[in-house]
């Protein structure tokens, strides 16, 4: 039996996941670049993405500083034109392929009780600034870079209480620098780093960022568990609907096992606990981060019939049955 995280794209290893964390996280900017092309299958492409504004997403436009937060799809297209940044917020309720990494970065990395937030990012670039230089306040931040190229300038975190648009600075200073994001790099940025994005061409992103932890709660207690397991994904219809693969197995949702009682054990997910047999525990608690499985065998028979895993793939989108209340409108 072979498991895949949603993370093996950019971390081949738990041993590179722990080195990340102890070296990177919060503390300074990293790029990974991509090992494999699975990172391609997270989200859709540039058509794609436009697409989810016809079936309802929330967005907004972005240039220069100048801000439309009416969410018109009129203005769509005469704002790419321009240059402007589009971007899509908590796109990843309508992107069950971004939640899931976005699971598999809590699961692995963060850790439970942080508010979570998407956007994804398109641009049909004209070398002009959406946003500016500015930061994004005490958030953790991982962006992937889908197609396209962004170059991106970067300061050292400001302090707590600097205003999130920033001057840039009048000569090179120590500490700044520029990079060009590649399809399929995954950047990680600390809280209250300054960076702005310039686009020479077409380019589609995704961004994912985790508020400071917000409570916290005994290792293995219900409200961590139900934290961990937390999918914000919304009703819909799938599309375009996800085949079946012979041999492999997609986790559905987020689980973590819980305590063993008897010949069953605790399996939690975010609607609570379900027990299953005992023998189902040893696939089951390497769930957490949301993996494929590759000949399981006869220890996924229960996770099977509980909907856990599946022969198919998660949706590369959702069509919501209630564009209306999706969260992203709450940033419009």
């Amino acid at each position: 039996m072979r498991l895949r995280s949603p993370l093996t794209t950019w971390f081949p290893s738990a041993a590179a996941l722990e080195t990340f964390r102890r070296r990177a996280l919060g503390r300074r900017a990293a790029v990974r670049a991509p090992r494999d092309g699975a990172w391609r299958d997270i989200a859709p492409g540039f058509d794609g993405a436009l697409g989810l504004v016809r079936t309802g997403a929330p967005f907004q436009i972005a240039l220069e500083r100048r801000y439309d937060r009416s969410g018109d799809p009129s203005r769509l297209h005469a704002a790419l034109r321009a240059g402007a940044t589009i971007y899509l917020p908590q796109v990843h309720q309508v992107l069950p392929r971004v939640m899931r990494l976005m699971v598999a970065l809590r699961a692995a990395v963060l850790g439970p009780f942080r508010e979570e937030t998407s956007f994804l990012f398109l641009v049909e670039g004209r070398g002009r600034a959406g946003m500016g230089l500015h930061h994004d306040g005490d958030v953790d931040q991982f962006w992937l870079q889908l197609e396209g190229r962004r170059r991106v300038t970067l300061g050292p975190p400001v302090p707590a209480r600097a205003p999130q648009d920033l001057a840039p600075p009048r000569e090179p200073r120590r500490g700044w620098h520029t990079l060009d994001l590649t399809p399929g790099s995954l950047l990680h940025l600390p809280p209250r780093t300054p960076h702005e994005v310039v686009c020479p061409g077409r380019s589609l992103a995704v961004s994912l960022t985790w508020q400071r932890p917000r409570r916290s709660a005994r290792l293995g207690s219900r409200p961590y568990v139900l934290a961990l397991a937390a999918w914000d994904v919304t009703s819909g219809r799938a599309h375009p609907r996800p085949r079946p693969i012979r041999r492999q197995l997609w986790t559905q949702v987020p689980v973590v096992a819980g305590r063993t009682r008897g010949e069953r054990f605790a399996l939690w997910t975010a609607d609570g606990a379900v027990w299953l047999p005992r023998s189902a525990r040893p696939l089951a608690s390497r769930l957490s981060t949301m993996p494929v499985v590759e000949h399981a065998g006869a220890s996924a028979a229960a996770l099977l019939e509980h909907g856990v895993l599946a022969d198919e793939d998660l949706p590369l989108t959702i069509v919501p049955d209630a564009p209306r209340g999706l969260d992203g409108w709450r940033f419009v």
